[in-house]
């Protein structure tokens, strides 16, 4: 696909964007930290013809400018600034609402955020291995500040001011898929020292723990892939396409997944909640309680 050519200054910062308009509300991508909008291109070319499509950088990362001086350099801010900016500029580039929005990793946390915060204008929720505010308060090495981007250019994330923000939940229900990654993908990581005390099973199961905890947040689906692991946007680009698109063609009705597509496309829906209740699933579908 083409790069990201286009442009809008949102509160004298320059951010770069590719929007192709479509017959559906417009699915907007976020990146993970410090990620590019072209990270979502695998995703974007297999989605149908037709859909309307939004991908962007932000601040310091990818095509776009840095944020200003005082920002870059002063206080660090909450998770909600980059949702604000975002919504600035889903504005300012005339793309219409209600919008899809999906988000990967600290994406993640932006559109819940955002979520929560114009659940009138988001049409359908999809979380792609969202990350967990609450991670830092159990590891030894207690990380206050994410930088996303270039350094010097990039936004300053506070993750205590996140996790605060994160808290309390959605107002307002919106229809929501969350995918995480494969089951034991910690294991592989090179860097366990990071995170103690919590040895990488531990950290695979409390992983894993909060995307059905996100699942049951939204009143949502949890998708969980086959072999994915943390870039489930790139390691299965097709799993990521079909839920996305349910959603999208969903229109704010309930959102149907379809167990035997979700298969073929590399992963498995695993729950659904409703009304604070886990449906489980098996290969035929939703199972009813007593099933």
């Amino acid at each position: 696909m083409s790069d990201l050519q286009e442009s809008c200054v949102v509160n004298g910062i320059e951010l770069a964007y590719r929007y192709l308009p479509g017959d559906t509300a417009c699915i907007v991508f976020v990146s993970g930290l410090g990620g590019s909008g072209e990270e979502w291109d695998g995703v974007i070319e297999r989605l149908p013809a037709g859909l309307s499509t939004f991908a962007y950088d932000r601040a310091g990362c990818g095509s776009s400018g840095p944020v200003d001086g005082a920002t870059a350099e002063g206080a660090a801010l909450p998770i909600q600034w980059g949702a604000e900016q975002l919504f600035e500029l889903l504005n300012a580039a005339a793309v219409p609402g209600p919008w899809v929005l999906v988000g990967h990793s600290i994406g993640g946390l932006i559109v819940d955020a955002f979520a929560r915060l114009w659940p009138d204008q988001v049409s359908g929720l999809v979380l792609v291995d969202a990350s967990d505010p609450d991670l830092h308060t159990a590891l030894d090495e207690d990380q206050l500040v994410l930088v996303d981007g270039r350094d010097g250019e990039g936004w300053r994330i506070s993750v205590p001011a996140t996790l605060d923000n994160f808290e309390p939940g959605p107002r307002e229900h919106v229809e929501t898929v969350v995918i995480g990654s494969a089951i034991w993908r910690w294991l592989p990581v090179k860097k366990a020292e990071k995170y103690r005390p919590l040895t990488l099973v531990e950290m695979d199961q409390r992983w894993h723990r909060h995307q059905l905890q996100l699942a049951q947040r939204w009143s949502g689906h949890l998708v969980v892939p086959h072999f994915a692991g943390h870039h489930v946007h790139k390691d299965s680009p097709d799993l990521v396409a079909e839920v996305v698109r349910g959603v999208a063609t969903a229109k704010r009705s309930v959102v149907q997944l379809d167990q035997s597509t979700v298969l073929r496309a590399g992963g498995t829906v695993r729950v659904s909640v409703r009304d604070g209740a886990f449906i489980e699933w098996d290969a035929a579908g939703p199972r009813a309680d007593g099933d």
